[in-house]
């Protein structure tokens, strides 16, 4: 059963505005039941007015906070070695169904670029400041309970706009992160 969301619906995540010279974007979280890990998976997605338009980076820092709580850890699948979606390999969910689950920050991708059917699409890449404790890799990476972006230098994953995926895709929406976990979160978003 998947479950929507809306921003205005779940006062546990404040998205601070995504805003161009004309456009507004809103968050919807979706949840679903874990395939083997436990929990739920939660995945998030900015929505997008115009299908032209281009999403570049979800960041954090000093002025502008990047938060998520998750106090009863999120699940990492040792079969994605990755921060991003990149080692969630359709090939491979078969054979290790709870890698379907693996958490993780993306811009538009379930998966690796390369299999993602995108002619043009990007991994993203990231930079973080790494006094960060802990980094956004090492949050995505080793099962964290509390990412808090909050440094002069701070951090963030990106796509430049040149990607496929830097566009919306068939929903205009793009997926941000997918985290799961077995108790609450919580956090901001920018």
């Amino acid at each position: 059963m998947r479950t929507n969301i809306c921003l205005a619906f779940m006062a546990l995540f404040a998205l601070v505005p995504f805003t161009g010279a004309n456009a507004q974007y809103s968050l919807t979280v979706e949840s679903s039941p874990a395939v083997g890990a436990g929990g739920t998976v939660y995945r998030f997605y900015v929505n997008s007015q115009d299908p032209s338009d281009k999403m570049s980076a979800v960041f954090g820092n000093d002025l502008a906070h990047l938060v998520i709580s998750t106090p009863s850890n999120i699940f990492n699948s040792p079969m994605n070695a990755s921060w991003n979606a990149s080692g969630v390999n359709p090939a491979f969910l078969g054979f290790f169904p709870d890698l379907a689950d693996d958490s993780y920050a993306t811009i538009g991708l379930e998966g690796p670029a390369a299999t993602s059917g995108l002619a043009g699409a990007a991994d993203p890449s990231l930079v973080e400041d790494s006094a960060l404790s802990p980094t956004i890799s090492g949050y995505f990476g080793a099962g964290g309970t509390e990412l808090n972006v909050n440094t002069l230098t701070g951090g963030s994953w990106y796509v430049l706009n040149t990607a496929a995926n830097a566009l919306p895709d068939a929903n205009g929406r793009w997926l941000i992160a997918q985290i799961t976990t077995a108790g609450s979160i919580s956090g901001t978003m920018n």
